[in-house]
């Protein structure tokens, strides 16, 4: 993937270069990207099919296919893809336009801020067919969005400055027309990624992520295949008892062959994926590569497996499997019909496995902890689908079992222990004693309240997942093969597996299935629990019928008492595990905080702008108010009745005196405002406070006189215009002076911040020209 990026990256900056400097138009750019994606994508995206760095024909043909086609595969295999087939093809080709597409926008485009918009869109793409996983595509979304604003804030200030500059023919400050607009901005987007992180901390979401890989059709559905579980007791069957399934090279002494784990019960059978197919379970993906298994705890084993007698789509596997590599003659096609779900560590074969298949495995045998290790496990927090239709025997089996353990660690042990201690093994064939088979929830209601437990290892498996499930672990059941079955103990009995050393050659038939039970616990992940009690006699089962109760006659037979108390009566196990039901208010209201919390947040992220600019001209008019002196305070209040106009759309003139502010201005009090604002300016005495305090009134009365005849829409948006601020945020330029026949200095111009002043552009005569050119100790200005 690494090679990929790097050489669209460079290719597509070669392609967008040469178009620039040649000045090529956009078809011919067009042109050149395709011709460079033709000798370059067959090395950098399909290398299996390249001759070095040559491309070849297949390698051409994988390449446009892959273009159309790869996508939709993409979203069907389990990531990393690596160079397996064509599948970065879509990777690579998404890159290269887009480096070209910005590039190219970089150096010819009139507005270069746009140049972020084909990062975003690969980006996008890259969160539509990732993982479904979030690891860093939040933060990634964040940096990157956040570096894209600020990016566009930046250019758009700085070609404004250049503008500025260009026009009125002097240098403009960075800091204030690039630097500081940006920063603000860069503040900006820092206040929404806090408000969105502490949003989505207060109200996360319910849901999982749903991407394209979580929505395709997957092309292999656990759903539609029969669990293997209900054909348990065909491998018992005569003939198929001593018939070699599987033979194993490799596997260590009482290691366990995996056909399949299966984790929603549904009161009639245990299967793999939930109802709607949302489990983790549910989700098998091809395995283009290896699967990480960083994250188990373990020992490296390498098997052979050579398929005998065995049929089903599933594929034996040992472990937590990293990678399998098949062999024969049918090894490409099997390998494209592999599929495996990470989550269970099962496999399956699209269209089954037969004689032909063989292949090896590399896989990490999971530690496991001891009896003593185990009581002081605490529940993990997997997901498995709640199971449905759970018979009521189970329930009073953990309470009766466990009533002496003090942790759930304990109640686990003491509920198997119970089932291997109490329970008895026959498989109902032959001379065996009558066993019904299946694992319905009336199968396992007669299992676990008969007088004398008698069932295999089908039902004590799931006798025991269900179990674990009402003490609070997540669990599942696990069927597959193992030297003994689980119940023979001794290589000599009949039917048992021809069982080698540790690591050597292993037959596995028919009689050594069996199914365990993994839960999963907050120390140590899955654990693997052996429920299945050891083959012994089952003892006669002695006379349970209950004999009848002789009563003495009577007229009038006795009223139904016992049978009304005890339909009345409810359990008072199940009143104490019943949690309360809260009221009904209190319910609405913890449904609606979700969606409350979120709608504040929204609308807090879209009124932030707002209230920075509101914020900023509340301080301004503070700032001009609260001025040192009274001359001040007054030239203040005129400036603040000039940015109103300015936000109300009043157009004024770069060197505009103030009576020619006011001229034509809406509103009522602005030739009054000049007139003030001149005499305290440039009389010749000293302005007091009061003067200062009638300016201010004068002043908001004027505003509040622009809002006249204007609809609250209009109003509104004069509040948050930015045209008073962009006005002051340029740099000012100090009135360059020229001499006037009388000898009077007169500015020849003026900078916003002096705009409408009268000594700034006009002039009234020579007294007025003798005073504006005199230095002016009240003014502080030359």
């Amino acid at each position: 993937m690494v090679t990929a990026g790097v050489t669209a990256v460079v290719a597509g900056t070669a392609v967008a270069l040469t178009g620039a400097l040649g000045r090529l138009p956009a078809a011919v750019v067009g042109v050149l990207t395709v011709a460079v994606f033709t000798v370059t994508g067959v090395p950098a995206a399909v290398p299996g099919e390249s001759a070095g760095l040559l491309p070849t024909g297949p390698g051409l043909v994988d390449l446009f296919a892959g273009v159309a086609l790869d996508w939709k595969r993409l979203v069907t295999v389990s990531l990393p893809v690596g160079s397996y087939e064509s599948l970065l093809v879509p990777y690579f080709v998404t890159t290269l336009v887009a480096t070209v597409t910005a590039v190219t926008v970089a150096v010819r485009a009139s507005r270069p801020e746009t140049v972020s918009i084909p990062a975003l869109v690969l980006f996008a793409a890259g969160v539509v067919v990732g993982p479904s996983r979030l690891d860093l595509s939040v933060a990634t979304a964040v940096g990157l969005g956040g570096i894209a604003l600020v990016w566009a804030l930046t250019v758009r200030h700085a070609r404004r400055a250049v503008a500025v500059a260009t026009t009125v023919g002097a240098r403009v400050p960075v800091w204030r027309s690039v630097a500081r607009p940006a920063l603000v901005g860069t503040g900006t987007v820092l206040a929404a990624a806090v408000v969105a992180t502490g949003l989505g901390s207060v109200a996360p979401p319910t849901v999982g992520r749903s991407v394209a890989r979580t929505d395709v059709v997957r092309p292999f559905d656990p759903r539609d295949e029969v669990s293997p579980l209900s054909a348990f007791r065909s491998y018992e069957e005569p003939g198929a008892a001593d018939a070699p399934q599987l033979r194993v090279t490799g596997l260590p002494q009482g290691g366990f062959v995996r056909i399949a784990t299966l984790d929603t019960y549904d009161g009639v059978v245990f299967r793999v994926g939930g109802d709607d197919g949302s489990s983790a379970s549910g989700t098998f993906e091809r395995v283009p590569t290896t699967v990480d298994v960083s994250n188990v705890r373990g020992s490296d084993v390498r098997v052979g497996v050579d398929v005998a007698a065995y049929r089903g789509v599933w594929l034996p596997t040992v472990g937590a499997l990293e990678s399998v590599t098949f062999r024969g003659a049918d090894a490409e096609q099997d390998r494209r019909s592999f599929f495996y779900d990470r989550a269970t560590s099962t496999g399956a074969v699209v269209g089954g496995v037969g004689t032909d298949t063989r292949y090896d495995l590399e896989a990490v045998l999971p530690d496991q902890p001891d009896d003593e290790q185990l009581a002081s496990a605490r529940p993990g927090t997997a997901d498995v689908p709640s199971p449905t239709g759970v018979p009521d025997a189970v329930r009073e089996r953990v309470e009766s079992t466990t009533a002496d353990a003090r942790t759930p660690g304990e109640e686990l042990v003491a509920a198997v222990r119970w089932l291997t201690s109490t329970g008895y093994v026959s498989h109902g064939v032959g001379d065996d004693r009558a066993s019904r088979s299946g694992h319905g929830a009336d199968r396992i209601q007669e299992l676990l309240t008969a007088p004398v437990m008698i069932g295999d290892q089908e039902q004590y498996a799931v006798a025991a997942a269900l179990m674990a499930r009402q003490i609070g672990f997540p669990s599942r059941v696990v069927m597959g093969f193992t030297p003994g079955g689980d119940v023979r103990r001794s290589s000599s009995e009949p039917g048992s597996a021809a069982a080698g050393p540790s690591g050597g050659a292993t037959t596995l038939r028919g009689s050594d299935v069996t199914a365990r039970v993994e839960v999963d616990t907050a120390q140590w992940g899955w654990v693997t629990l052996d429920p299945n009690p050891v083959l012994r006699e089952i003892p006669d089962e002695q006379d349970q019928t209950p004999q009848p109760v002789t009563r003495p006659e009577t007229v009038v037979p006795p009223p139904p008492v016992e049978q009304q108390d005890q339909d009345q009566q409810a359990p008072p196990q199940s009143d104490r595990e019943t949690p309360p039901v809260p009221p009904l208010w209190l319910q609405v209201l913890l449904a609606a905080l979700p969606w409350v919390l979120a709608t504040l947040g929204f609308l807090a992220l879209v009124l932030l702008p707002f209230a920075v600019v509101l914020l900023r001209k509340r301080l301004r008019r503070r700032r001009r108010r609260r001025a040192p002196t009274p001359r001040a305070r007054v030239t203040g209040a005129w400036e603040e009745y000039r940015d109103a106009l300015v936000d109300r759309g009043h157009e004024v003139p770069g060197a505009a005196t103030r009576r020619e502010v006011v001229a034509g201005a809406p509103g009522r009090g602005g030739s009054g405002l000049a007139a003030l604002a001149d005499r305290s300016v440039f009389g010749p005495g000293a302005v007091d406070a009061a003067t200062a305090d009638r300016m201010w009134s004068a002043t908001d009365e004027a505003i509040a006189s622009l809002a006249d005849d204007r609809t609250r829409r209009q109003r509104w948006r004069a509040a948050v215009s930015l045209r008073s601020l962009r006005s002051a945020g340029w740099g000012r330029r100090r009135p360059a002076t020229r001499r006037m026949p009388s000898g009077a200095v007169r500015p020849s111009g003026t900078d916003r911040h002096d705009q409408g002043r009268p000594g700034a552009g006009d002039y009234d005569g020579p007294e007025a020209g003798e005073r504006r050119g005199r230095p002016s100790e009240d003014r502080g200005e030359p």
